[in-house]
């Protein structure tokens, strides 16, 4: 019977969903335009003809403890969001928004977006109006950690706003953790070149944030956090190897430090090492499943692609509960090809349902829904 994917597709799958999640993978040190995010986006430089607008603040966690490192500020106008700068180690920030990515770009109703629009000509002609923020918030990003959120507040001018103070609370109780205490020992020399690094890489300049990370690890050797985004880097670029070495030294200066654990986990995954890759996120999800539910995620297929079908299903129904966003609407698929291994045509069906009604325009869409056909009468079949 063949109703459902292969094993051979659930590969192909997991593959292809890969080079999604590295970058979604929500690391302390965020991915880069590139690295972490479904859409790659070249960094924009900011518009010239209008005033540089800047906001300000500082984040916190809760109960009123300053940060280990810094952390990624994002803007959120009108239900769209992006990332516009990071903190400094006391948690401070002034950023100039559209900086790295384009603040225009944040509505793509705003009419100031649209050229020739009358918002836009009378910037162009030197009339430099204030932006409209009244529908933005900023928050903090940091993996583990619930961010509240903040409205502008005018402090002077309509082109300096303080939005006041952002606060990071731990979700969950896991042991791992996506922070490094090791980065509060660092000394000052190594702590600047990491905040370098991080600039450089919003701004995607690779060469200088490999560089400064390097100097990082050279200063402070148990610089886990900087080991762990040197590994990112050389993931990135498919530096296999040098990425490995990477995550095992920031494991070994901060072993309860997660991130690098994920680090590896992907690398398994896209080594198609199953069995590593089914401990290591087994393992990440035992440390911080918070952090990095997608682990659960390739657990599930890995348990898959070795024939350990309960385990499979129980990671990617967990996955299936956690992924609110649906980052990873085929974990549905996975689920549909696991319930076929027990004859339960109904509910592998219902999965493919589930997908299509996320993906309704799927490539394969017409192929699906023959498949969830096929099931249905299996399924009907099977009563009589």
């Amino acid at each position: 019977m063949t109703t459902g994917p292969s094993r051979l597709g659930i590969c192909i799958l997991i593959a292809g969903t890969f080079l999604l999640q590295t970058a979604a993978a929500q690391r302390t040190a965020p991915p880069s335009p590139g690295r972490g995010s479904t859409t790659s986006r070249t960094p924009t430089s900011p518009d010239t003809t209008t005033q540089p607008v800047f906001v300000a603040g500082r984040v916190i966690l809760d109960g009123g403890a300053p940060l280990p490192e810094p952390v990624a500020i994002e803007r959120i106008c009108s239900g769209v969001s992006r990332r516009e700068g990071y903190t400094d180690f006391k948690g401070q920030f002034q950023i100039q928004l559209g900086t790295n990515l384009g603040f225009q770009d944040a509505s793509e109703n705003d009419p100031r977006t649209t050229p020739g629009s009358p918002a836009r000509t009378t910037a162009q002609s030197g009339n430099r109006r204030p932006p409209d923020l009244s529908a933005c918030e900023f928050r903090a990003v940091l993996a583990g950690f619930q961010s509240s959120t903040v409205s502008i507040r005018t402090s002077g001018d309509m082109f300096q706003f303080d939005v006041g103070t952002i606060v990071l609370k731990r979700m969950g109780e896991g042991r791992g953790a996506t922070v490094s205490l090791t980065t509060m020992s660092a000394p000052k020399d190594a702590r600047q070149a990491f905040e370098k690094a991080l600039r450089a890489m919003q701004e995607n300049r690779l060469e200088v944030e490999e560089k400064e990370l390097e100097k990082a690890v050279r200063l402070y050797p148990q610089f886990a956090a900087a080991w762990s985004m040197l590994g990112d880097l050389h993931h990135q670029r498919n530096q296999i190897e040098e990425a490995r070495t990477a995550y095992k030294q920031a494991l070994a200066a901060d072993p309860q430090y997660v991130n690098p654990s994920f680090g590896l986990a992907l690398i398994a995954i896209q080594e198609k090492n199953w069995e590593e890759a089914a401990r290591l996120t087994a393992l990440v999800a035992a440390m911080n499943s918070y952090a990095y539910p997608a682990a659960y995620f390739y657990n599930a297929a890995a348990n898959y692609n070795l024939a350990k079908y309960e385990p499979a299903e129980e990671s990617a129904r967990k996955y299936k509960t956690l992924d609110t966003e649906h980052k990873h609407p085929d974990v549905a698929l996975l689920l549909s090809n696991l319930l076929l291994q027990k004859n339960d045509y109904a509910g592998a069906a219902q999965q493919i349902r589930d997908y299509l009604a996320l993906v309704p325009n799927a490539p394969n869409a017409e192929e699906l829904k023959a498949r969830t056909k096929s099931l249905e009468d299996l399924s009907l079949a099977k009563k009589q």
